[in-house]
């Protein structure tokens, strides 16, 4: 009994601290040899092979252990990100082009000195952007995997999601419609055939006992025991014998002409069609100043008449070097990605960075209800056996403080406060609840540690929940293939060593039922276009087949022909359904959903016994009795009407896109704010509603519903095109397979990230690891601040330009004695330093500054302007302007009012240091402190300000780059062999 030992000793395979400790010993340890033999081996066999448990799973402590052993569950890839390919852009950047081309000019003149200190500029600046660049891909790229396809496993007795790669052999894995499978695996359960892997060349057709990683789920769900990870798996077989044959890349050839190829395979190489909307017109704006670098040239060598030498060369050099930001694609790239970063830790992971620009200009919030909205904890409030006035019956659930316990509350009769017991249920209320427990794919169980846990979806736990108070919890009625092994008696991992008499009773219990009523036989699961879901079963007792279903009460209403004329004294006489008794549920279920609980209506008819592997959908959906309405209380998250009243004080319009019942989203509506009861008949309509009205209609109303009820996939795709054409950029919120085309065509798709499907995640550009809606409104708010603080650095970056661009232009005025050639105002390598030392510190600085205050009262920014408005403009050219002539001003005033005037400007001064120019030198220097000093404040002019010394100190990078900037100023100045030989020229 060592294995109970707690401290240090620890040992590997037992599960320690919970109720139960189970010691694994896998017979073959060897799991790679088991892959390809998987297939001949039954269920039984496999489990003793692997060492795992066909109920509970492995162990947390094995799971690891076996990720230690046999690798993470990945394909041999090269890296997501080649820094090659990250190099190779950093020299292809239009902006080191420029200084390349003043690289060979300074050499071409023989100034060493000037072209020395450029090569290191470029070294430096393609050095410092290659890392920002390479880590900003690398952390995107780990974010992207925090999103990318999970698994949805048993351990310890507990379902769990866990990355893909965290699979391991032996892992018992539940899978989904929409789930992308992680590894290969052997069918336990299964509802349909449900692989699509038409795509994959593999003779593996024999197999139908195994799913294959990489699939698609395209219907149904089911359970499997891994068999194979990472390149043992049938498509890592597949990796490993292209790779040794090739490249591993598609040897499709391209049709197009010569020069199409040409000239596409060079505009990517530019970074002109790859990358974000943003950094494509940034690149854009990159070779627009390049373009302009060259006329700056040429407008230099016209004013020398074109009789070019070493000092107008130089002058070119300075004017070209001016105009370029140099830092500007590396200060926004690593903006990016520390707010990648930031929105990470928000439980926001960003797939595309396409988002972060498309987030700050959303006008309007189109979220799903259920764990977006509302928590997604579920509980039955009332539960109502359905028949008419006079004889129906209502029932109040008394819910735990743990939703999932089925032993806490209580279940009473409204009309008389009596409780119902397993003891004293009667017939008509078991056969209404039997659907609920029955027609149901979740699952709740307590876990080795005796806490309740629960699989599924949260309406189907929720009746599930119900129906175990009631003593009709699924487990009693019918058996499922992992019972079936407990109950023979011989647990699948060896023996099970239980330390408490309770839990010795409870597995004692489980082994005396030998025998269920009902066996399934078929199952349609829940369509979202349907509104429903139903199941056959076998009954052993009655010896028939019954069919059960449950979803909205108006669809099963369609569907139904009869009704129990009086559930509590005669449950099995029915009566046709009229058309006065259908309104009369159709009321009480309008009463129910005024209260915001969720409503779902309950049937079920019978047929003789006979084949039913393969009736179809139709055939069984037809002839039922209507039994009950079950309303479900899904409590909306306390921090929701705070973020809907967030979004409204920013201007922007929330809707909400939900399967409830009409009346049940108008309630969850008004209590979390999105409507207000006085809301036009317009703001609030079924999806069939909606669907029924043209383009030109739904154009023409006042405005897009705030909430539509009963939503399909294709009523949100409708939503997107409507609000297109409004001009509104919309985010779209979705979790099921259904909604990736609605993701995919929304300026901004979210995907859920705890109840999403892969393929959902897939076609997003936003993943919310918490499913909470007030994660929206942080990513909008950060999407915003990421907007308004690449305006800011940006601004600052070309203002700095454009002063020196002004400072040197205007400067050819500023002739020499000999009558031909400009003096400086400043140095090509003054100019370097100002943009790369002085400029790009603070730019960044402005990066990271936070939002202001009043952000999320300013409306949406407009997506087609983008960064570059005409505030923005005006701003840059008028405060460009204003820095360079003041700086001007300073180098008239030393020259002319100190100096000697047009004396001191002798040509020498461009390329040495001679007597007599003291004066040009003092003019520089004056200039040079002018021109820094006003780009740090302008720095801090950019940067929001509510309290001064608390601002002062929140952003420590950009108060520090201003500091250290006018610090440089004066060391410079009192270095003058440095100034002499470096700074100015000398």
């Amino acid at each position: 009994m060592g294995i109970f030992t707690r401290g240090d000793g620890l040992k590997i395979k037992s599960r320690t601290n919970t109720t139960a400790s189970v010691t694994v010993s896998p017979t073959n340890p060897n799991y790679a040899t088991l892959g390809p033999i998987s297939h001949t081996l039954t269920v039984d066999q496999l489990v003793q092979q692997l060492g795992t448990n066909q109920a509970d799973g492995l162990t947390n402590n094995e799971a690891a252990r076996r990720l230690e052993t046999c690798g993470p569950n990945l394909l041999d890839e090269d890296d997501g990100v080649s820094a090659v390919e990250v190099l190779v852009k950093q020299l292809a950047n239009a902006l080191t082009l420029v200084l390349i081309a003043a690289l060979a000019l300074s050499f071409g003149v023989k100034d060493w000195i000037e072209g020395g200190v450029i090569a290191a500029v470029i070294v430096l600046n393609t050095t410092v952007g290659f890392f920002q660049e390479y880590r900003a891909e690398k952390t995107m790229d780990s974010l992207r995997q925090l999103s990318s396809p999970t698994a949805l496993v048993i351990r310890n007795g507990e379902s769990k999601a866990i990355p893909a790669r965290d699979v391991v052999p032996g892992d018992l894995v539940m899978i989904k419609t929409g789930d992308v499978i992680s590894a290969d695996a052997c069918i336990v359960t299964k509802t349909e055939e449900t692989l699509d892997n038409e795509n994959i060349d593999m003779p593996i057709g024999d197999r139908f006992n195994l799913c294959y990683a990489s699939t698609v789920v395209t219907k149904g769900r089911g359970t499997g025991i891994v068999v194979s990870t990472g390149m043992k798996t049938q498509i890592g077989r597949i990796a490993e014998a292209i790779s040794g044959k090739g490249t591993g890349k598609s040897k499709e050839t391209d049709s197009r002409p010569f020069q199409k190829r040409a000239l596409s395979k060079i505009v990517r190489w530019l970074g002109l069609s790859s990358g974000t909307l943003l950094q494509i017109k940034l690149n854009n704006l990159a070779y627009l100043l390049f373009g302009c670098a060259i006329i700056l040239i040429i407008i230099v060598f016209a004013v020398a008449r074109f009789n070019v030498d070493e000092n107008v060369v130089l002058y070119g050099i300075a004017c070209a070097i001016a105009i370029i930001p140099e830092s500007l694609i590396a200060v926004l790239t690593l903006t990016m990605a520390v707010g990648t970063r930031r929105m990470a830790k928000e439980n926001v992971i960003v797939r595309k960075l396409d988002a972060l620009e498309n987030l700050g200009g959303v006008t309007d919030v189109c979220s799903d209800k259920t764990g977006t909205l509302t928590l997604g904890k579920m509980s039955v409030r009332k539960f109502w056996l359905a028949a008419d006035m006079y004889n129906a019956v209502e029932y109040v659930a008394d819910t735990a403080h743990d939703a999932f316990d089925p032993t806490g509350g209580t279940v009473r009769r409204e009309r008389d406060g009596s409780v119902i017991t397993p003891e004293t249920r009667y017939e008509g209320l078991s056969q209404a609840v039997r659907v609920a427990a029955l027609c149901n794919v979740a699952a709740i169980h307590k876990n080795l540690k005796g806490e309740w846990k629960s699989t599924g979806d949260p309406t189907e736990v929720a009746l599930q929940v119900f129906a175990t108070k009631l003593g009709l919890g699924r487990p009693t009625l019918t058996a499922d293939s992992s019972e079936q092994n407990e109950l023979l008696g011989r647990p699948a991992l060896g023996e099970v060593i239980v330390e408490k008499k309770d839990e010795a009773q409870f597995l004692e219990k489980r082994k005396s039922s030998k025998s269920k009523r009902y066996v399934l036989k078929a199952e349609f699961p829940f369509s979202s276009e349907l509104k429903r879901m139903t199941m056959i079963y076998w009954d052993n007792e009655e010896k028939h087949n019954i069919c059960l279903i449950k979803g909205a009460i108006e669809r099963i209403l369609d569907i139904s022909d009869t009704y129990v004329v009086s559930p509590e004294k005669d449950p099995s006489t029915t009566a046709p359904m009229t058309e006065m008794i259908k309104n009369t549920f159709l009321a009480k279920a309008e009463e129910l959903a005024s209260q915001g609980l969720r409503i779902i209506g309950m049937a079920k008819h019978t047929f003789l016994p006979g084949d039913v592997e393969n009736i179809t959908r139709e055939d069984a959906e037809k002839g039922f009795t209507f039994l009950a309405l079950a309303a479900i209380f899904d409590p909306p998250r306390p921090e929701t009407p705070g973020a809907v009243r967030a979004f409204k004080e920013a201007g922007i319009v929330v809707h909400m896109l939900t399967g409830d019942h009409l009346t049940t989203a108008r309630a969850i509506a008004e209590s979390v704010d999105i409507i207000s009861p006085s809301a036009p008949k317009s703001a609030v309509m079924t999806a069939a509603e909606f669907d029924k009205l043209s383009d030109e209609e739904i154009d023409a109303l006042p405005e897009l519903p705030l909430v539509i009820a009963r939503c399909a996939p294709e009523t949100k795709v409708r939503m997107i095109h409507a609000g297109k054409r409004r001009a509104k950029h919309l985010s779209m919120s979705g979790d099921g397979v259904n909604d990736s085309p609605a993701l995919k065509l929304a300026p901004v798709g979210i995907a859920m990230g705890m109840a999403g499907s892969d393929v959902a995640k897939d076609a997003s550009d936003l993943v919310l690891t918490d499913d909470n809606f007030d994660s929206i409104r942080v990513a909008v708010q950060e999407g915003r601040r990421l907007f308004l603080n690449i305006q800011r650095f940006i601004l600052h970056l070309l203002t700095t330009n454009i002063a020196e661009v002004v400072l040197l232009i205007v400067g050819l005025c500023f002739i020499a004695t000999d009558g031909t050639t400009s003096v400086f105002p400043l140095s090509p390598l003054a100019i370097l330093w100002v943009n790369m030392l002085t400029s790009s510190p603070p730019a960044f600085g402005l990066g990271l500054e936070r939002a202001p205050a009043d952000l999320m009262r300013r409306p949406p920014h407009s997506t087609k302007d983008g960064v570059f408005t005409w505030p923005v403009i005006v701003d840059c050219l008028s405060y460009g302007i204003v820095m360079g002539a003041t700086s001007l001003v300073t180098f008239i005033i030393v020259v002319y009012g100190a100096g000697d005037g047009k004396a001191s400007l002798l040509r020498e001064c461009n390329h040495e240091h001679v007597d007599g120019c003291s004066t040009v030198f003092r003019a520089r220097s004056t200039v040079f402190a002018a021109l820094i000093f006003q780009i740090l404040l302008y720095a801090l002019e950019l940067k929001s300000w509510r309290a001064f010394y608390k601002d002062l100190w929140a952003n420590q990078v950009l108060i520090w780059s201003v500091v250290g900037g006018m610090i440089s100023v004066v060391l410079r100045a009192s270095a003058t062999s440095i100034v002499h030989q470096f700074t100015y020229q000398g």
